[in-house]
């Protein structure tokens, strides 16, 4: 039953991006298409998050659960996108001698 009213959200949010697509002002379609993209995530990544741990969002004690696990996912997501960023940072991307092709083999 609730994987059935993920789908009928996800599809809502998605029939109303395709209406958004059809608007003529090219500000407002960004904007909604932004806004729709960004409800997609937050229902999606809930419904996974609250999946993963069982949580029983009947009781406040529960609702408080979750915005706690929540968070922490969230976090935890903005600490990796940080220390890939960082790594790419440190990357000799102007390196051009062809190293990776040597001896014909991959490395």
């Amino acid at each position: 039953m609730a994987l059935a009213i993920n789908w009928l959200v996800i599809g809502i949010l998605v029939i109303v991006g395709i209406i958004a697509i059809k608007l003529n002002h090219l500000k407002h379609r960004f904007f909604i298409i932004l806004l729709i993209l960004l409800a997609l995530f937050l229902y999606s990544s809930a419904a996974l998050v609250n999946n993963n741990n069982d949580i029983d969002l009947k009781s406040s004690e529960g609702i408080f659960s979750a915005i706690k696990v929540y968070t922490g996912w969230l976090a935890n997501g903005f600490e990796n996108v940080k220390e890939l960023t960082g790594k790419a940072i440190k990357m000799d991307w102007t390196r051009t001698d062809g190293e990776f092709f040597r001896d014909g083999k991959r490395r």
